[in-house]
């Protein structure tokens, strides 16, 4: 009770940001100095002075970095003038310039600052007791050293995301909301009691959780994502330090589609207004599930509303020229759809990378004496850059055996409930931030190993997260900065996204299925289920080894024609997803008719090896008419290369979206046939 009467007090005393605090109406420059730490960083160091250049500003920003610093360090550090900031300074022309080994006394003397700003480290952001005497000391210290007109403020935090690794979590009962609440109330003490500012980056961040993908915000569980949530908290200070809307400001970053970038807008203008209130701003947020509504308006389920469409001809060149031949179509057509595929929607991947090696990490029986298994590790040329592969093969059976390889969801370990299957290392899933350990077995329900091995196959399985995390972290971790140029932080618009470098994934497990005498490297079966089967799909058109593909309710992006704009479309895909793809993808938003194919092209790819592709009759996301069109479009490709059409095959079963023991049992049946069991 006493916790939301002094939320309702702060409110009251705080009725906006602009209002109590408002800056100056356009100076001729604003010297703004952050004593923070790498949150000061996500803040400050990029899109703060863009933003302000676009409204005529100019702006000059310093920043006081040492990682995890909190205030009792600063002032120790201030005390005894120690040099051991990184003083990270951005001058009226845009270019950040860094200098080691700074003092504080030093950065107060190298501008007449008229803001700065204060950060309590995010651990300790929802301690009040955390904050004093340590406050009350540094701004004194500050205050003798800065313009009487300097104005002082505080650098609000934001609460960590659901599921966050971060040491610090507990103390707020892992509990997103708990710590939000936590450290309003810290702030606005701190902010009351020394007549303060307040940039109120913590409140805009939950607004956008509310408005948006929760998970949109940080690369880390913390940490700030490279384009929405810098650019998120860079609005926030730039309409704080100001007193001017932000909503109406034209810059963007490059890598941030027009709606993601409006909704930041929105979220850090509202936490302006009310910097200790959470804010739904009003925008389609496709994983609201109140009222049992969870989808916007433009998403079309109805089959009558379907729009007109023309379908591309997979075999027509690009020039118009007919493919005539299977020749043709193998040493023209076919590598043109694949280039226009990968440089149009999924973006390129490198091949095999140099230095690329591969350790065994534990092998026994399993499954009562049904199965063996293995645990290999693939390890790749850069530091701690590697993944863990779990592999079942039939106890009794003679020569290497065919497998069925698919990447899982939530980790290896929950694939079966098999005591001996290794988790990842702790200290990995904490750099990454999203891993969070799931009971052994839950997803054992979609790998029916003891009926897989008792037809006498093998499984081969990873988890999608060991290879790039499954959220827009700006392509900040995972495999994907691989691939990096010196100086490069972000993939070039035709570089992989994240299903791309999942399908690469899978190539390079197939590169070591190729070198283990118990496993029939010929006969790999890629399989794949929603975003995975558009993964599976994508691995077997680029990599002529997978002897077979199979598509699990795969949808847009996978199976599914784009033209028909039914369920799952590419704006809502791109928007909410936005690193499944590569960056050249984003311009057929809106503008399926434009792109220069479909998805029966993509299915055609597989031929001659077999296909199945698979849909569920409740599934309508998916579009399952969507995914039988397209397999059909492929089938006239089969049909013109004179092969057998038992190659190809499709089902709709009865269900929902997932993938089922039913729909295992098809698929072995099918592999029989293929792989001569």
């Amino acid at each position: 009770m006493r916790k939301s009467l002094l939320l309702a007090a702060l409110i009251l005393l705080f009725p906006t940001v602009l209002e109590a605090y408002g800056g100056p109406s356009r100076p001729d420059t604003l010297r703004v100095l952050a004593i923070g730490n790498s949150f000061s960083v996500d803040a400050v160091d990029q899109n703060l002075h863009e933003i302000a250049a676009a409204d005529g500003h100019v702006l000059i920003i310093g920043n006081m970095v040492i990682g995890g610093c909190f205030l009792e360090k600063h002032w120790r550090l201030a005390a005894g003038d120690s040099a051991r900031y990184s003083y990270h300074k951005t001058g009226p022309d845009g270019v950040l310039v860094k200098r080691p080994q700074t003092s504080m006394s030093w950065a107060l003397a190298d501008e007449k600052w008229d803001v700065v700003t204060f950060h309590q480290s995010s651990g300790l952001s929802g301690q009040a007791e955390s904050y004093e005497p340590y406050l009350t000391e540094l701004l004194r210290y500050v205050k003798a050293r800065t313009p009487r007109r300097c104005r002082m403020m505080m650098h609000q935090t934001w609460a960590y995301a659901e599921g966050s690794t971060n040491h610090n979590f507990p103390t707020y009962g892992r509990s997103q909301e708990q710590m939000y609440e936590a450290l309003c109330q810290a702030y606005g003490t701190a902010a009351k009691r020394h007549r303060m500012g307040l940039i109120p980056s913590g409140t805009a961040v939950q607004n956008s959780r509310h408005t948006f993908n929760r998970e949109n915000v940080t690369r880390d569980g913390y940490h700030l994502h490279k384009w929405f949530g810098r650019y998120l908290v860079a609005c926030t200070w730039y309409e704080a330090l100001y007193g001017t809307s932000v909503v109406g400001n034209a810059y963007r970053p490059p890598h941030l589609d027009g709606r993601r970038a409006a909704i930041a807008r929105q979220c850090a203008h509202a936490a302006c207004r009310h910097p200790f209130t959470v804010t739904r701003v009003d925008f389609d947020n496709p994983f609201d599930t109140s009222n049992g509504n969870w989808k916007p308006d433009y998403i079309n389920t109805d089959p009558s509303k379907v729009p007109d469409y023309t379908l591309p001809d997979a075999l027509t060149m690009q020039d118009g020229r007919p493919v005539q031949t299977a020749a043709q179509w193998f040493g023209q057509r076919r590598p043109e759809l694949l280039e226009l595929f990968e440089t149009e929607m999924f973006g390129k991947a490198p091949g095999r990378l140099e230095g690329t090696k591969w350790e065994m990490l534990e092998e026994g029986p399993a499954l009562g004496g049904l199965a063996r298994r293995k645990q290999v590790r693939i390890i790749f040329p850069r530091r701690g850059c590697y993944f863990t592969v779990l592999i079942y093969l039939p106890a009794q059976a003679k020569g290497p055996i065919p497998v069925f390889m698919g990447l899982n969801f939530e980790g290896n370990a929950t694939v079966q409930p098999d005591p001996a299957i290794l988790y990842p290392d702790p200290w990995r899933s904490d750099g990454y931030g999203i891993y969070v350990e799931q009971p052994r077995g839950t997803q054992s329900s979609r790998w029916p190993v003891d009926e897989i091995v008792r037809r006498g196959y093998g499984l081969v399985t990873f988890h999608n997260a060991e290879i790039d995390p499954d959220f827009d972290d700006g392509f900040d971790n995972g495999v994907t900065p691989l691939i990096y140029r010196e100086g490069q932080n972000f993939p070039e618009p035709d570089q992989w996204g994240t299903l791309s470098a999942w399908a690469w994934g899978m190539s390079r497990v197939l590169d070591y299925l190729e070198e283990d005498p118990d496993v029939d490297a010929a006969r790999v079966a890629a399989i794949g289920h929603s975003r995975l089967g558009k993964t599976a799909l994508l691995a077997a058109a680029r990599d002529e080894r997978f002897a077979m593909a199979i598509s699990n309710d795969s949808g847009c992006g996978g199976a599914a024609l784009s033209r028909r704009r039914y369920g799952e479309t590419i704006r809502f895909i791109t928007g909410n997803f936005p690193h499944w793809f590569c960056g050249n993808f984003f311009q057929y938003v809106d503008h399926e008719d434009a792109l220069p194919f479909d998805q029966h092209e993509f299915l055609a790819l597989i031929a001659p090896r077999p296909l199945y592709v698979a849909s569920a009759e409740d599934d309508s996301w998916t579009d399952p008419v969507g995914e039988r069109l397209a397999f059909q479009g492929a089938q006239a490709v089969y049909d013109f290369l004179g092969l057998d059409r038992s190659l190809t095959e499709y089902h709709i079963r009865e269900g929902a979206h997932e993938l089922t023991r039913e729909d295992w049992l098809r698929y072995l049946d099918f592999a029989d046939k293929h792989f001569n069991r």
